[in-house]
């Protein structure tokens, strides 16, 4: 409760005195965020649309045993980083609700044989990190591609059954192990035989997707398709992790 009136009163203040665009310091903000400027936004728009066959190569030729296939709507660079950073730890979700739209818009063509049987999951955070944090980035981003495609989102089709150290701080096959077991099917969540779209901020090593397509699967999921606001791929940075 006190995270939910910190971000309001932040949110307030944003609106009232509008900061400088947090990329680039351009005080003329755009009127979708009081967070970014237009021209921030236009360029991170223009940028290439990651594959999803090379999302594949980049992660090492597979995706992991449960998952069918991801899509991402960008590189993990160091403005993706920034961005996806600002809302995820600095208390800025409304940026998750703008890139959410902007995710939709850009992985719409890709999708769009998808898009007319899939339901949207977001991946759960366990309680404790939910309080800590005040509100779930995925469910955020699933909103808001929800309202863009017009299909029907399940929220809490998921659940995190066990606390798990944050991912960020390990390689791969403690990623792996870390999640194992972590998340179970709601019991009134109707899954059976549906495609899922599964939504998360960051596809890394694919273990914390994976662990929920598992789970999913085990409640009747017929196809489970991970999709991510950005996608690491392999880089010099990230070798140990993929």
């Amino acid at each position: 409760m006190l995270a939910k009136l910190g971000q309001l009163t932040r949110d307030l203040i944003g609106l009232i005195y509008p900061s400088k665009c947090l990329l680039c310091d351009n005080p003329q903000i755009s009127p979708r965020t009081h967070l970014l400027c237009e021209k921030c936004l236009a360029e991170i728009a223009a940028r290439p649309l990651p594959d999803a066959g090379a999302i594949v190569e980049q992660h090492g030729g597979s995706i992991g045993d449960h998952l069918d296939a991801v899509y991402a709507g960008w590189q993990y660079d160091t403005t993706m980083q920034q961005v996806i950073h600002s809302f995820k730890y600095r208390f800025r979700p409304s940026l998750s609700r703008v890139f959410g739209d902007m995710l939709a818009q850009r992985l719409q063509n890709d999708l769009q044989h998808e898009i007319s049987r899939a339901v949207l999951v977001p991946v759960p955070l366990h309680p404790r990190r939910g309080r800590e944090r005040g509100f779930n980035q995925s469910i955020l981003l699933a909103e808001a591609v929800a309202r863009a495609w017009n299909i029907i989102l399940i929220p809490r089709a998921l659940e995190r059954v066990r606390f798990t150290k944050a991912q960020a701080t390990l390689n791969a096959p403690a990623r792996k192990e870390n999640v194992e077991g972590a998340f179970a099917p709601a019991a009134k969540a109707d899954l059976q035989g549906h495609t899922i779209f599964l939504i998360d901020d960051v596809f890394t090593t694919g273990a914390t997707m994976n662990a929920c397509a598992a789970a999913l699967k085990s409640a009747g999921a017929a196809r489970v398709i991970g999709l991510a606001l950005a996608t690491t791929g392999r880089t010099p940075l990230n070798d140990n992790l993929v």
